[in-house]
């Protein structure tokens, strides 16, 4: 789950099975690459733009692609890791496609092989982040194209690169050729979602909503006319939106009156004379239908009809010994990549835990994919075995379906999802996405979802806050989000480059405020990275000295956990006075409201927020340093990255 090259990142192109389409998107822009087919050289005959390295990549006239010449990868050392890069001048905020054309001869090792990727720098070269698609491992005499898309470019990129290259520790040869960077343009319409719980409505009004993109089309936004087809069942309406926004539009449909019975909602964007169309399918209930386990209106988690807060980690495999110290924190759940047996369940069970089922490896092809999947006929029974076994464990929490596999994927995601909500309505999906940027591009594929920012220590703390707002932005707030803040040492995973910072876990103050960045941006629970971490780091940070640190991070989240599930309706605040990273959450226990907020930042702030009816008290629970109250406004200063909850009492 990291953001580099040595870690797994997939690709399969593939449509989408479950929304119904009829744009066209418009043709990618020209190519970026300068040199895309190696043919340029100079007078020593290497290839103009491309750092290639003699001792791995040479330039080849064996059988190129196109053209006299392609790019020779070769190495018989797992241990040498070497790429083949040229700048391309990328824009932020725009989105980009690539791709190369991949011959290989005995590409061998456990990664995906020769592949290519897009990254982006800052304005002092730092690593900003990527895209990554998977390769061609093997031997493949016929030319075969990998190709990948990028999400929205990060408004601080200032350097971008294009990079071929097989992944680590792998050995054999490859040849590329024929590179293309090229501008993306989206679909008019996008995904669609609604907010309610898989779709299913009872009678109330219900929100459907639609990403809308106009990006390479030169018209203006008020050109195109969205409008909204309900039919089913003898029914066709037609509704106009109830909110339009540039990247955006929703509309409200009363369901007093729709009899029960499946629906469609067409969404309709008309512009220059051409109409563009998304379908996705509503379920009328006559009463909702009982589930052991199900998201409600607010995001929470109700487990046998009572809300619940997820905390947990990410584990390995699960033992006794480790479950018995873990029993005894705050946590009350656990995401274990080696699935549990039966037996392990009901150990889980006996401490009062709760267990995110991992099937994130059930698709052929993909890296840690189970031997006993051989092909994506495998894919359905296999997910079904595992599935009719646990289904009624009362342990399980919920079904772990993704871990960062790439959108175009994303009819594979999507049929996946349809068979859990076949098999099991009774339990939610979750996935976990470094590909923030991309978060609407999956919304078929998930009940929940989780992003993995991981900052410490190249990038700030407050990076959990931007990932988790960003997330609830992805799915207009109508999923809800289970985020996985970073309590692991990046040194684990790899070693820093010469001349770089050591790589660190985070302080205790880093964790606790990305975890309450967190939860105040919206996240409706929190399953960190990761226990098995933990104890790996045994050199400088040794478990006994981190997990004190954790499980008191932990508690103090737990403790409010009875207020962050309420739902009683709140006195908002009238006037706030904040910086932007400053954030906050109210709630309202009875007669006291309980005020949760967080100084993102890595410097010292102050800030102030007024209500309508003044408070009679005002007690700090945590923070450094008391809020105060002066009349109907209640003042407050942070320490960088400080979090305070402060209760407010009528008397």
């Amino acid at each position: 789950m990291s953001r580099l090259l040595s870690c797994v990142r997939w690709f399969v192109l593939l449509a989408l099975p479950i929304m119904a389409y009829a744009e066209e998107e418009l043709p990618p822009g020209p190519n970026l690459c300068q040199n895309p087919g190696f043919e340029n050289v100079d007078e020593a005959g290497k290839a103009l733009g491309w750092s290639v390295d003699g001792r791995v990549f040479t330039l080849s006239d064996d059988t190129p692609h196109a053209g006299d010449r392609c790019l020779r990868f070769e190495n018989a050392d797992a241990d040498r890791y070497v790429l083949c890069g040229m700048p391309v001048p990328l824009k932020p905020g725009l989105m980009y496609e690539y791709g190369v054309w991949v011959r290989t001869e005995d590409i061998q090792g456990k990664d995906t092989g020769a592949t290519i990727c897009l990254e982006w720098y800052d304005k002092d070269k730092k690593y900003l982040g990527g895209n990554y698609t998977a390769g061609i491992k093997g031997t493949n005499k016929e030319w075969r194209y990998v190709r990948g898309t990028t999400g929205t470019v990060p408004d601080k990129a200032v350097g971008c690169s294009v990079t071929c290259y097989v992944r680590k520790r792998m050995t054999g040869i490859a040849w590329f050729d024929d590179v293309s960077v090229r501008r993306h343009y989206p679909p008019i319409l996008g995904q669609m979602t609604t907010d309610c719980y898989r779709h299913e409505v009872g009678g109330d009004a219900i929100t459907v909503h639609a990403a809308v993109s106009l990006a390479g089309h030169k018209m203006s936004r008020d050109r195109l006319k969205l409008q909204l087809v309900l039919s089913g069942n003898g029914v066709e309406r037609t509704l106009s939106p109830s909110e339009e926004l540039e990247d955006s539009v929703a509309f409200t449909i009363d369901t007093s009156g729709l009899r029960p019975g499946v629906y469609q909602a067409t969404c309709r964007a008309t512009i220059a004379g051409k109409t563009h169309e998304r379908t996705i399918t509503l379920t009328r209930v006559a009463k909702t239908t009982p589930r052991k386990v199900f998201i409600d209106r607010h995001g929470r988690c109700i487990v046998e009809g009572k809300p619940f807060f997820p905390l947990g980690m990410y584990w390995g495999s699960v033992n006794e010994k480790h479950l018995d110290i873990y029993a005894k924190s705050a946590f009350n759940c656990l995401m274990p990549y080696g699935r549990p047996s039966r037996e392990q369940m009901d150990g889980i069970q006996r401490r009062g835990l709760k267990v995110i089922y991992s099937i994130k490896d059930f698709y052929a092809g993909t890296k840690w994919c189970p031997k006993f999947i051989k092909n994506r006929e495998d894919e359905r029974p296999q997910v079904e075995k595992v599935v009719r076994q646990f289904k009624d464990h009362p342990a399980l929490l919920a079904w772990y379906l993704n871990d960062e596999l790439p959108w175009t994927m994303i009819d594979r995601l999507a049929a996946h999802q349809s068979w859990i909500e076949e098999l099991d309505p009774d339990h939610p999906t979750w996935v976990v996405l470094y590909q923030v940027e991309r978060v609407r591009s999956y919304l078929s594929s998930f009940d929940v979802i989780g992003t993995d920012p991981y900052p410490i220590p190249r990038k700030p703390a407050g990076t959990a806050l931007d990932w988790v707002q960003r997330t609830r932005k992805g799915t207009f707030g109508c999923h809800a989000a289970w985020q996985v803040p970073q309590v692991f040492d990046w040194s684990t995973y790899k070693k820093p480059a010469e001349g770089e910072m050591p790589y660190r876990p985070p302080t205790l103050l880093e964790m606790r405020s990305m975890a309450w960045q967190s939860v105040i941006g919206g996240a409706n629970g929190l399953v960190f990275y990761s226990w098995l971490d933990l104890w790996k780091v045994d050199r400088t940070e040794p478990f006994e000295k981190r997990w004190p640190e954790v499980s008191a991070m932990a508690a103090e989240v737990a403790r409010y956990i009875p207020v962050l599930l309420s739902v009683e309706e709140t006195s908002q605040p009238v006037t706030t006075r904040l910086p932007e990273n400053v954030v906050w959450r109210l709630h309202r226990i009875g007669d006291e409201h309980i005020l949760f907020i967080v100084n993102a930042g890595d410097e010292p702030t102050r800030g102030c927020l007024r209500f309508a009816n003044p408070f009679g008290a005002a007690t700090t629970e945590v923070g450094d340093t008391p809020a105060m109250l002066k009349g109907n406004w209640v003042e407050m200063t942070f320490a960088p990255l400080e979090t305070k909850v402060v209760r407010l009492s009528a008397k």
